[in-house]
């Protein structure tokens, strides 16, 4: 019995991570050690391109962080077992915010060379950097993202420890408590992080405006947050698959959550582009122009055909979906093409001719080497922490009676 007086959930078995999964862990600190000290030889041969590079490094990997709590947040409020069972892998995600903290404190350090509203003399001859000066401007950015730190961490942390103390005391109450406290926070962290994508990328254009912009990137967040915890669970569950918890009803619902947004990221994508190129306008139709100018163009349908075509095709079958020798695949497509697509998302803007930024380093389609530096710099680190946070718990809530029960007979090896 808890203190309430509500029979405890009973306790579920303890699986940890293994021996492979720590040298995982210490190969991506080294990794990641070895990257950032290439950050640091860009840094000082071209700082601008060091830190355009490193935007782009920093959007892909702290996408996980937010994916990982939004998807969190979701599962506390419509519940199901896909997240019972998906649940630590999205608590170490999100618990590697405090990382991302330090992340953006560099991103800061370059906020002249990737934001050409931090220039005044821009501001002064440019009409829509002018028009923006009352949002864009140094003191409210800064006002801004300690307010989006300070939500994220304050539910983040918040649902974390009422997680733990289910675990302990096995109080049937906390889940209603915890879908309780998650509802709000889901609504205000997608204001919050839809903002927070204005600010962070679309900001590095002159003259673009699109209210589907945010959303379109977080709705790509949670996709290869989804991704990566499939990968993550199948690999580290492959002994016995958690006693047969991870079988292959779990895994067909969390492929049909991949499925849906796979579908929801194309319908704002599509949104977008549908609403920008008939209006016509210059100062909007040139992000696209700029996207599909040169080599970009390709791209451009890399995107199309890498994040929607081929994976909506391979999860339209349900044997896919519950075959975790297939599933892992689809998931590390989808990984490989999110990289491609953020790189597009936010790279254009600085490789190009036109007057999307004053700040662009190149005229036409360019790859440097700090666009490898900082994603192996920031890849390395981030996967260090998010594995040592997995390390740290069992790799199942104990006391979750939404953990499904042991079916070793529907188990797809």
């Amino acid at each position: 019995m808890t203190n309430n007086g509500h029979a405890a959930e009973p306790r579920i078995p303890e699986f940890r991570l293994g021996p492979k999964a720590a040298s995982v862990e210490r190969i991506s600190g080294v990794v990641g050690g070895l990257g950032l000290l290439l950050c640091v030889a860009g840094f000082f041969a071209n700082r601008a391109q060091f830190f355009q590079s490193y935007l782009f490094a920093f959007m892909y990997w702290t996408g996980f962080t937010l994916g990982g709590l939004c998807v969190l947040l979701m599962h506390h409020v419509v519940g199901g077992r896909w997240g019972a069972t998906s649940r630590r892998f999205l608590e170490a995600q999100m618990r590697t915010l405090p990382l991302m903290i330090l992340f953006l404190v560099v991103l800061l350090v370059g906020m002249k060379d990737i934001y050409p509203w931090t220039h005044a003399d821009l501001v002064a001859n440019n009409h829509f950097l002018h028009h923006k000066q009352p949002y864009l401007n140094l003191p409210f950015f800064l006002v801004r993202m300690v307010v989006y730190f300070a939500i994220w961490l304050f539910w983040g942390l918040r649902v974390n420890k009422l997680a733990d103390e289910q675990d302990r005391t096995g109080d049937p109450t906390l889940r209603e408590r915890m879908r309780a406290f998650s509802a709000p926070g889901l609504l205000i962290f997608s204001v919050t992080a839809t903002f927070a994508m204005f600010d962070w990328v679309l900001s590095t254009d002159v003259q673009y405006f699109s209210t589907v912009y945010g959303a379109m990137i977080l709705i790509g967040d949670i996709l290869q947050t989804f991704a990566l915890t499939i990968l993550v669970m199948i690999l580290v569950s492959k002994e016995d698959r958690f006693g047969g918890r991870v079988n292959a009803p779990i895994l067909h619902e969390l492929g049909k959550m991949m499925f849906a947004f796979v579908i929801f990221w194309a319908y704002l994508s599509a949104s977008q582009l549908i609403i920008t190129w008939p209006a016509n306008l210059p100062q909007e139709a040139v992000w696209y122009l700029d996207r599909t100018a040169g080599f970009w163009k390709y791209f451009a349908w890399a995107v199309a055909l890498s994040m929607f075509a081929i994976p909506f095709c391979a999860l339209l079958s349900q044997n896919l979906k519950k075959n975790p020798r297939r599933l892992i695949w689809v998931c590390v497509w989808i990984l490989v093409a999110r990289l491609v697509d953020i790189f597009w998302i936010v790279e254009p803007t600085f490789r190009n001719t036109s007057a999307s930024s004053p700040l662009a380093t190149a005229t036409h389609f360019t790859v440097y080497w700090t666009d490898a530096a900082a994603f192996i710099g920031l890849g390395g680190i981030w996967l260090y922490v998010f594995l040592g946070q997995l390390r740290r718990r069992p790799l199942l809530p104990l006391r979750d009676s939404r953990v499904m029960a042991p079916r070793p007979e529907e188990v797809i090896a």
